[in-house]
């Protein structure tokens, strides 16, 4: 069976500052270190990271690199600023799509383990605008010319004196501001997975099931994701796992959006579907390419799901926001599936099932519009 412990697990979370002309040319970068149990580094640990920037794609041209030292703080989160060594002016970012990868040594040293690598789906405009051309400037108008003083009017004659006016009522007195949000506590880490009881078995990447009940749960992280499904097959067990975080929030299906048939209109299968999508000659961005590319945790079986393995999802949303909260798990909205819908009344409408996760019901819409997107494997 595999084994799916690893040195260290991080958990990263975005935050780019307002884009003005006296903006740094640097992203924040923070990260949650975990030890091969799940449970975050101890305070104090220095980790060695190396960020990569690719052009177009995530193996494409290497634009940027740079490598840092972080120390973690008493809850294993470790916080840097990507291009504080480097220039990251160095990198066009209107000159195609960017991919960062992120490789790193627990240890403090140079031997990196590749921790993946996700595309970088929205640009700070201070550094997108650092790489715009300046406009021409506009030619002054002409002054026009001064126009004749007119004749002074008249003086009026004085007027008499206003009565004084009654005091204004005292205004009530303003509520008090409401008191400031105290912060999250960091992510406390899931307690890794017990060792499986008994021999593995026939047929990986199946899981042989303990005495009186599932080795592994709903809600448990296991093979790169979460696990929002279970089952038994002939003794073995199987389950879905879904990516530990949306890997997109405004994605459209597919740029091919004709009808791609039979071979994408399963409800079920999902990884068929996503399959037989991306194989559509000119398919070079959406839904089911992103979830195709995707590579958590070294798996490299990741798809977009088919509807009902979308609804499965929507049913452990629960369980799995429970373990990786609300930012993270989740969120209460549309997300799309790789089952094509067939609208035998209009062959020309070009359509796809999406699950409403706030409503709880799958409907269909044409291709081309933005939804979420959550990656998903099975074993």
């Amino acid at each position: 069976m595999r084994k799916i412990l690893s040195p260290l697990i991080l958990f990263v979370f975005w935050a780019i500052g307002a884009a003005t002309a006296q903006q740094p040319q640097q992203l924040n970068y923070q990260a949650i270190a975990r030890n091969s149990n799940g449970q975050p580094l101890v305070g104090g640990a220095h980790i060695t990271m190396r960020f990569t920037i690719h052009n177009n794609s995530a193996t494409g041209n290497i634009v940027f690199t740079e490598t840092q030292t972080g120390i973690t703080n008493t809850f294993g989160l470790v916080s840097t600023k990507i291009g504080a060594i480097s220039n990251l002016n160095v990198a066009n970012w209107s000159n195609g799509a960017k991919y960062l990868q992120v490789e790193m040594d627990p240890n403090g040293g140079s031997n990196f383990m590749d921790m993946g690598t996700s595309q970088l789906v929205s640009v700070p405009y201070a550094l997108f605008a650092g790489n715009s051309e300046p406009g021409t400037i506009g030619a002054t108008g002409f002054r026009g010319v001064q126009g004749i003083t007119g004749p002074m009017g008249p003086v009026g004659p004085t007027g008499l004196p206003g009565t004084n006016g009654s005091n204004g009522n005292r205004g009530a007195t303003g509520a008090a501001g409401a008191t400031g949000v105290t912060g999250n506590n960091g992510v406390t880490g899931a307690t890794g997975i017990a060792g499986l009881t008994g021999t593995t078995g026939v047929g990986a990447p199946g899981v042989t099931g303990a005495t009186g009940g599932f080795a592994i749960n709903i809600g448990d992280l296991y093979g790169g994701g979460i696990v929002v499904d279970v089952w038994d097959s002939a003794g073995v067990q199987h389950g879905l796992i879904a990516s530990l975080t949306d890997i997109s929030n405004n994605s459209i299906w597919g740029n091919v959006i004709h009808e791609v048939g039979p071979t994408a209109e399963s409800f079920s299968n999902g990884k068929a579907n996503t399959y037989a999508a991306v194989a559509q000659p000119g398919d070079t961005t959406g839904a089911a390419l992103l979830c195709r590319a995707y590579n958590a945790g070294g798996y490299t079986d990741w798809y977009l799901p088919a509807i009902t393995e979308l609804k499965q999802c929507y049913k452990s949303a629960a369980a799995v926001n429970r373990n990786l909260g609300d930012i993270n798990g989740f969120q209460p909205t549309e997300y799309w599936s790789s089952t094509e819908y067939r609208n035998d009344q209009d062959p020309l409408a070009y359509w796809a099932w999406y699950f409403h996760f706030s409503l709880g019901w799958p409907y269909a819409d044409v291709k081309d519009i933005d939804l979420n997107v959550r990656a998903v494997r099975r074993f």
